[in-house]
C-alpha cells in the first residue's frame, strides 16, 4: 500500500492559470494532475489531498474516476460543493488530521500548536511558511510542507508526494540538499529557478 498527498487540486477553477503559470486552463490543470495519479496511484493506493479539492461536481466526478483511496482533509474552498456530494467521492474528510507523527491540515498550523510534530499542509499557493534565522535571513521553516501543486511542481516537477518523500523531506534527507542548503545558505538563481547558488 503506498501513500500519497496533494495540496490544493482546484479541479474546476476558471482561474487556475492566474495561480499556476505551467497550466494554461482549468482542462490542463485537471490532465495534468490526473495523468500523473494514475500514473502513480494504483488502487490500492491512498491519496491525502490537503482541501480545495474540486470547485464544481463535475471536477469531484473527475476525482472519484481516479484509482486509490481518497481522504479529504477540507479546504477553505471545500465549501463550494456540498459535503454529501464530497461523500460519495472521498473515503473519509476530515477538518485536521493526526498521522504518522505529523498533522495533515488544509492551511497552516499556528507554531504554538504543533507540539512537536510537523505539519503538511496546502492552502498557501506557491508561498510557504518562513522563519528568521538569528541572524536575521528568512528561510523556509522546516516543520512545514507545503503540497500545493504551486509550490511542488516547480520545485519538483510533480504534482503528487509520496508519504516516504514527505518524511525524508521532514529529516532533511529529500530532495537531496548540500550542507549549505540544508542550513539555508542558498538562493535560486534569478536566470533559472531550478538552479541553486550556494552562498
Amino acid at each position: 500500500m503506498s501513500v500519497f498527498v496533494i495540496g490544493d487540486p482546484h479541479f474546476g477553477h476558471r482561474n487556475i492559470a492566474k495561480f499556476r503559470p505551467f497550466v494554461t486552463s482549468p482542462e490542463d490543470n485537471e490532465k495534468k494532475i490526473c495523468d500523473e495519479w494514475r500514473k502513480r496511484v494504483h488502487k490500492r493506493g491512498i491519496v491525502y489531498v490537503m482541501g480545495d479539492a474540486s470547485f464544481t461536481n463535475a471536477g469531484l466526478d473527475l476525482i472519484a474516476s481516479l484509482p486509490g483511496k481518497k481522504i479529504l482533509i477540507k479546504g477553505n474552498h471545500d465549501d463550494i460543493v456540498s459535503t454529501n456530494d464530497q461523500m460519495t467521492v472521498f473515503d473519509e474528510i476530515h477538518g485536521m488530521l493526526k498521522y504518522k507523527g505529523m498533522w495533515f491540515s488544509h492551511a497552516p498550523i499556528h507554531p504554538d500548536e504543533l507540539r512537536g510534530k510537523p505539519n503538511v499542509h496546502g492552502h498557501v499557493h506557491a508561498q510557504s511558511i518562513m522563519k528568521k534565522t538569528w541572524y536575521g535571513k528568512r528561510v523556509l521553516d522546516p516543520r512545514y510542507l507545503n503540497t500545493c501543486p504551486d509550490f511542488v511542481y516547480p520545485k519538483w516537477g510533480k504534482f503528487i508526494l509520496t508519504l516516504d518523500e514527505v518524511k525524508a523531506y521532514f529529516k532533511g534527507q529529500w530532495p537531496k540538499r548540500t550542507p549549505n542548503q540544508v542550513m539555508g545558505w542558498a538562493r535560486r538563481s534569478p536566470v533559472d529557478p531550478n538552479t541553486i547558488i550556494e552562498l
